[in-house]
């Protein structure tokens, strides 16, 4: 009986065993929640360091442009792009001639005399052939200020101009570029004051009614992310009336009918309210139509947030990506907006016509059929362009498949095609229902 009451060694293997793998267990899943925890706030982290390296990377990279835009010297750039060429030459032909043989010791000739062993000529000022180093400096240092030309005060307006002899490119445009990149990586990382200076720089240098860059557009994002309508009005006040944004002209038209609907303020009106957005709907009658039946805009318009950076050149693009993107919220989280549009929408379309003079909007424009025939027409001229010759032979058709594959491929590249066949479908699925009438 005691022989049966007492434990084995291996009893005791068992239960020690037993006791480890319950608390290997715990152990191992505290080690994964604490891991898990610290590896997501890791991660936050490691990206946000990566935004700031790479803002003070171009933070850098600006202000040494802007040292050299400052005090343009043409003589002493010609100099350095003679150089650049130089180099990459030098660097080509190595790479083509492959690794160089040791050369063996090089003679007199090339010998540099320092100290005593300098000839009397470079030493002593009786020497006519003496040259005074300092002087030479003080008199080089002179003739380059005299040369020097403040391009940023000169070129003010003119940056993005490729045709103007004055303005030297691509220094200029380079300028602007890094300011859009400072400024939307200031935006991704909330940064907006910093973002906010950099537009306003890249505004002030780009040219108002021919703009390279979306700085105002961006601005404009930033103002009304920022709930800035006062700062919002001054930019659109600023800007060409002409100007066919849409960012522009819809978010002009959201703010003064905030001003008029909501906050009552002196001198906005209903009819300057409905001026502004019949200026709008006259620039993009898509984004009319996109805000006014989002719902049924929303169902069938896919793949709509592969729209990124589209140009006032393409309205449907430039549509599709403001109603897809954070201004939605603004005009969703301002009471009637959306509704204020459709009724004007609709106002139109039974024969109204809202607006004064020259910007007065008729039912003639708001024809989207039209509009849309002549993207598909763009869109039929530029692919008969660049489609590529049929082969004449076999040998190569391999080759030629393989590369209109990697073309049609190119998730770079917005299939406007299947945007405006989305569009006609959701338009079509309107009149059906009857919500245009």
């Amino acid at each position: 009986a005691e022989t049966d009451a007492c434990w084995s060694s291996t009893d005791h293997a068992i239960r020690k065993a037993k006791q480890r793998q319950k608390l290997s267990v715990e152990k191992l899943e505290a080690r994964e929640r604490r891991s898990a925890l610290l590896t997501r706030d890791s991660k936050e982290k490691h990206e946000e360091g990566k935004l700031r390296l790479y803002i003070k990377r171009v933070q850098r990279q600006i202000d040494k442009l802007r040292e050299r835009l400052e005090a343009w010297d043409d003589v002493e750039e010609k100099r350095l792009a003679k150089e650049r060429l130089q180099e990459e030459e030098r660097k080509r032909k190595e790479e083509e001639e492959g690794p160089k043989k040791k050369k063996g010791r090089l003679g007199p000739e090339t010998w540099k005399l320092k100290g005593a062993a300098r000839p009397a000529w470079m030493v002593y000022e009786f020497d006519t052939r003496y040259v005074d180093p300092h002087m030479k400096a003080h008199e080089e240092a002179r003739m380059k200020v005299a040369r020097s030309r403040n391009i940023l005060e000169l070129c003010k307006g003119k940056f993005g101009n490729e045709n103007d002899k004055d303005v030297p490119q691509p220094q200029c445009r380079e300028y602007l570029s890094l300011l859009m990149q400072l400024g939307n990586l200031c935006m991704q990382s909330k940064q907006l004051k910093t973002a906010r200076k950099a537009f306003l720089e890249c505004l002030e240098l780009d040219s108002i009614d021919h703009p390279v860059t979306p700085a105002r557009c961006q601005l404009m994002r930033l103002y009304m992310e920022a709930n800035r309508p006062d700062s919002a009005r001054r930019l659109w006040e600023r800007l060409s009336p002409n100007d066919p944004s849409v960012w522009i002209r819809f978010s002009a038209a959201l703010v003064e009918y905030v001003s008029w609907k909501i906050l009552e303020e002196e001198g906005s009106t209903q009819e300057s309210a409905e001026l502004l957005l019949a200026k709008a709907i006259k620039n993009n009658v898509f984004c009319a139509y996109y805000l006014a039946f989002f719902d049924v805009f929303d169902e069938v318009m896919d793949y709509a947030e592969e729209v990124e950076d589209a140009h006032e050149s393409s309205p449907l693009e430039e549509a599709i990506e403001y109603c897809n993107s954070e201004q939605l919220g603004a005009w969703k989280g301002t009471d009637g907006a959306l509704d204020w549009v459709k009724t004007n929408v609709l106002r139109v379309l039974s024969g109204e016509s809202i607006g004064e003079s020259v910007d007065k909007l008729y039912i003639s424009d708001m024809d989207w059929r039209a509009q849309l025939s002549k993207i598909r027409e763009k869109l039929a001229v530029a692919d008969n362009y660049h489609e590529p010759p049929e082969p004449e032979g076999d040998g190569d058709a391999g080759a030629d498949d393989s590369d209109r594959s990697d073309v049609d491929d190119d998730d770079s590249v917005v299939d406007l095609a299947m945007f405006a066949t989305m569009f006609e479908t959701a338009m079509e699925m309107l009149e059906v229902s009857g919500k245009l009438k």
